[in-house]
């Protein structure tokens, strides 16, 4: 196998990529649904259940006295927020799901033009799960450490080094966690400018999207009501206790403000989230921008590289690709 020379551009790659999106939008915003508001349901559900139990267990108690003990009601919390830990677990696996099965739909659409069969998709990465959650282990604990201010420009620089671990991981074949690390850096090496100009230009994207649901939910109202909801949350917590901390520092954290906070938060999650598609599909063309691989002419059968295995799509993709498609 030998590595082709690079042929389109950066701008080339990000328009490519806006057009896949574009004209596939429908179905991604299908696909992310629960992965995304999964997530969110969760964390409400969570949080909601155990406010409301907070708030009515003096009522409980006095209605329930066999509750009134310390054991029964931790059971009470954990039950409670069982529901929506489950929910939050299993959006958040199809999260990370996601980051690589977006990158094989993106082959298929390359390849027959469409975006179909999800569950072919996603078993692209299920059936290596072991290698995958040992990828995402490596790259939390990658994270963290550029995560601390005094690492911030070292971080940065690897984390675009590192920006095509998962298209190493999903186009790959029989490649471990580290060698996703290796070899995205070896391909990134020489094209540092390029690719960050490429992941600059999915930030410029990813800023629009977050502001557009900023004034999108201001005009629908939906601020004023998660702000509502948000600081009565808030005025359970030991604001005062917090407040008398960072009072030396003429701070004061007001439940207005832990509701900003956390709908500001809510809001960048949802245009990441729903924006991940344009990133994945802009990676993937990418990768294949930079390692294209072409077919020695052999009369032996090739023998497996771990770097050069070309993983190929499911026969069953391509099977769907030739049905009429689906309808979302």
């Amino acid at each position: 196998m030998t590595r082709a020379k690079v042929d389109k551009s950066v701008w080339q790659i990000f328009f490519e990529a806006l057009k896949i999106f574009c004209m596939n939008i429908h179905k991604f915003f299908f696909y992310m649904s629960f992965p995304i508001l999964g997530q969110v349901l969760g964390i409400f559900l969570i949080f909601g259940l155990t406010y409301w139990f907070n708030n009515n267990i003096n009522l409980i108690l006095e209605k329930y006295p066999v509750m009134n003990n310390l054991s029964t009601v931790t059971t009470a919390i954990i039950l409670l927020a069982l529901p929506g830990l489950l929910i939050f677990l299993r959006a958040f696996w199809d999260y990370l799901i996601a980051y690589g099965a977006l990158n094989s739909m993106t082959e298929g659409a390359i390849s027959s033009g469409r975006i179909y069969d999800f569950p072919a998709h996603n078993a692209v990465v299920k059936n290596r799960a072991f290698s995958y959650i040992l990828l995402w282990i490596l790259f939390g604990i990658f994270t963290t450490f550029a995560s601390f201010p005094l690492f911030w420009v070292l971080g940065g620089i690897f984390f675009i080094y590192f920006i095509l671990i998962f298209q190493v991981f999903t186009f790959s074949q029989d490649i471990s966690a580290i060698s996703c690390f290796r070899e995205s850096m070896s391909l990134i090496k020489g094209k540092f400018a390029r690719t960050a100009l490429l992941l600059v230009l999915l930030c410029v994207i990813l800023y629009f999207v977050y502001h557009g649901l900023t004034v999108l939910f201001e005009v629908a109202g939906v601020n004023a009501f998660l702000t509502k909801i948000f600081a009565n949350w808030a005025m359970t917590l030991p604001l005062d206790q917090i407040n008398s901390v960072y009072q030396k520092f003429d701070m004061l954290i007001t439940p207005d403000m832990v509701a900003g906070t956390i709908l500001s938060y809510l809001t960048a999650f949802l245009a990441m989230g729903f924006t991940l598609p344009i990133r994945s599909i802009a990676w993937t063309l990418w990768y294949k921008n930079l390692y294209k691989f072409e077919q020695e002419p052999t009369q032996k059968p090739a023998k497996k590289s771990r770097k050069s295995a070309q993983k190929k799509l499911d026969k069953n993709i391509l099977k769907r690709a030739m049905q009429e498609d689906e309808e979302f």
